[in-house]
């Protein structure tokens, strides 16, 4: 075994062996570049996540054979941080599958709202009103005046006029007791949208259900 190493030293720092190391360096350099410039053409989080710790591991390897702390900390760092941001990504996909197989669960949105109090005979926002949040109600209940819609906790409203065309309210949202709100802005909604397809393709199934649910309320009501 003695014998094996001191060959393998020999080897490494003769002429030959030195090139040969060299040029493997080059190549992992060239290999940490190359994920870098991947993930910044990455149109999905995920695959984009995955490129980036690919590239922290090969830029933590390349600073522990080049003594240089200054890479060994940046990527350590950042290894750590694109696999929360991963497993994040994954996590509100699979809340958002499960809500899609629910009746109108909201649960997943949650973490991504902000609570607002407001008290009785407040206005949510009125009818013409530009429409830029959504709400759910946590305590309380809110009357759509132009529907003679009562809503409870555990409801969700204002998010139908992201998809309208003039993006204005239809409808009066009036409390008829205090009330306690969870309020996400379009602007969050979008960019969640956009950082994965797949979140958007279960976030308009959402809506549409809202769609087909209310479009019900109303036949049943001029029937």
């Amino acid at each position: 075994m003695s014998e094996l190493i001191d060959a393998v030293t020999s080897w490494a720092t003769s002429d030959t062996g030195k090139t040969v190391g060299a040029a493997a360096l080059t190549a992992l350099a060239w290999a940490e570049a190359s994920t870098v410039v991947g993930a910044a053409y990455m149109k999905r989080m995920i695959p984009l996540r995955i490129t980036a710790m690919l590239g922290n591991v090969l830029g933590v390897t390349y600073g522990l054979l080049t003594f240089s702390p200054p890479t060994i900390a940046k990527h350590a760092i950042n290894l750590p941080l694109n696999f929360t941001r991963m497993r994040e990504m994954r996590r509100l996909i699979a809340s958002v599958r499960e809500a899609n197989d629910s009746d109108l669960n909201i649960e997943w949105l949650k973490p991504f709202m902000h609570p607002r109090a407001l008290g009785r005979r407040d206005a949510v926002f009125l009818k013409g009103d530009e429409a830029d949040e959504a709400y759910v109600i946590v305590e309380g209940r809110v009357e759509i005046i132009e529907r003679g819609a009562i809503l409870s906790p555990g409801d969700i409203f204002g998010e139908m006029a992201l998809f309208t065309a003039h993006g204005k309210r239809t409808a009066t949202a009036r409390c008829l007791s205090d009330v306690s709100l969870l309020v996400i802005t379009y602007e969050q909604f979008e960019q969640l949208y956009f950082q994965n397809p797949e979140f958007g393709l279960y976030l308009v199934r959402l809506i549409v259900r809202r769609f087909e649910m209310n479009h019900r309320d109303e036949e049943l009501e001029s029937a």
